[in-house]
């Protein structure tokens, strides 16, 4: 099943039936959201454990590799054999992030796309002169589809008839939409766009009825475009004046799209605190400097969160999305908190070494890392204890009648 059917299929009629019990596309974006953290919370709480145990062995795996630099075989094998006594993986977590990823880019299209914004289904013709007849071709529908949401919150895939073609100038065609998934309402009714590219690759603007009806007079290339509305485009929800509502640069300044700009800014300061916990900010041993990789590792910390927010602020995407990426962050926040919490199992070192090294957390406090070694047996402890015992009695009452010889 692919990101456009899992849309279809599973996020909005969840997404619409929580719309109605609610009546509002708000909570619908929002409780939404939770239900899809609160199921992927093992996961997430993976990939966190994981991050953070590979963090804080960082300062031992570099020993490790300062120890066996000079042979990268046998390096390999302590490392694996590090991995394994402490019960970790370096790819650990990656994968329940890559099994999120599905669900996560449906969400977006669905946040992305109708109900909450107008979507355009493009058609491609070409139009040639008479004497290229033998290059005419006519495909059924359009190669893509949108999804439509109608006031009832029922669904529909859309496409466009007649799809990518070829004419001959002069011809006259009628263009229209028809559901391949679900049912359209009858008085559905998308709106039109054309425009045409002449043969010395010059761009007009041309006419096409709201019926869908037009005339290619001239030879070039053409595309008829089919915008399928978005039904809560406009819809508000608490300070956010709409949740389809898109604004990019300049325009940002406007009163009017504030609430966009505080937005962004709050995915910006909840993608940090999220971060920060996940993966716990790198401090070198007693006598070491950060290396190389705890550099990168530390800097990138610092500068995703704004480069992130940064581009946000051109890139064309709906409020809708801002609130879903805002509230999914927070609970996000909120999980990391909660395995952050959790008890952490020691560290086994690769050898018989007790290796004391900085953890980097609880403000640079000390952990030793212990030897991979079985306890001793208590009996025999037991035994060696009762002997020390015996000698030193021994030895005690041989004090006493030396001293007592003395006097």
């Amino acid at each position: 099943m692919n990101f456009p059917d899992i849309t279809y299929h599973l996020i909005l009629p969840a997404l619409q039936k929580i719309a109605e019990l609610t009546h509002s596309y708000g909570w619908g974006i929002i409780l939404l959201t939770i239900i899809f953290r609160v199921l992927v919370s093992p996961l997430v709480a993976q990939t966190t454990i994981s991050m953070r145990r590979m963090s804080k062995l960082q300062p031992q795996m570099k020993m490790i590799q300062e120890r066996y630099k000079s042979n990268p075989e046998q390096l390999q094998k302590k490392l694996v054999e590090f991995y394994a006594k402490n019960k970790v993986n370096p790819l650990g977590g990656c994968l329940p992030t890559l099994v999120q990823l599905p669900i996560l880019f449906a969400l977006y299209a669905a946040f992305a796309g109708p109900p909450f914004t107008d979507k355009l289904i493009d058609v491609k013709v070409n139009v040639v002169k008479a004497e290229n007849a033998q290059s005419v071709k006519r495909e059924e529908e359009s190669g893509s589809n949108s999804i439509y949401v109608s006031k009832d919150g029922k669904p529909a895939k859309v496409v466009v008839f007649p799809g990518n073609s070829t004419f001959i100038a002069g011809t006259d065609v009628d263009f229209g939409v028809r559901a391949v998934e679900g049912k359209l309402p009858p008085d559905f009714a998308p709106q039109w766009h054309m425009t045409y590219k002449d043969t010395e690759g010059k761009d007009h603007k041309v006419n096409i009825t709201p019926a869908g009806h037009v005339t290619f007079a001239n030879p070039g290339e053409y595309h008829i475009q089919a915008s399928i509305p978005g039904i809560a485009k406009n819809e508000s929800f608490a300070f956010v004046s709409g949740l389809g509502k898109v604004a990019t640069g300049a325009s940002l300044l406007k009163p009017a799209n504030f609430d966009v700009v505080f937005l962004i800014l709050l995915f910006g300061i909840t993608m940090y605190l999220s971060q920060k916990l996940t993966v716990p900010t790198p401090k070198p041993a007693n006598g070491q400097e950060l290396d190389e990789q705890q550099i990168i590792q530390q800097q990138t910390m610092k500068t995703m969160p704004l480069v992130t927010t940064a581009m946000f602020f051109f890139f064309p995407i709906p409020a809708g999305v801002y609130l879903y990426l805002v509230v999914s962050n927070v609970i996000q926040t909120f999980q990391t908190w909660l395995v952050a919490r959790m008890p952490e199992p020691e560290f086994v070192s690769d050898d018989d070494n007790v290796i004391e090294a900085e953890t980097g957390n609880n403000g640079g406090q000390k952990s030793l890392i212990k030897p991979n070694k079985k306890p001793a047996n208590n009996n025999n402890g037991k035994a060696e204890n009762t002997q020390n015992k015996n000698v030193n009695e021994t030895s005690n009452k041989q004090q006493k009648k030396k001293s007592k010889r003395k006097k």
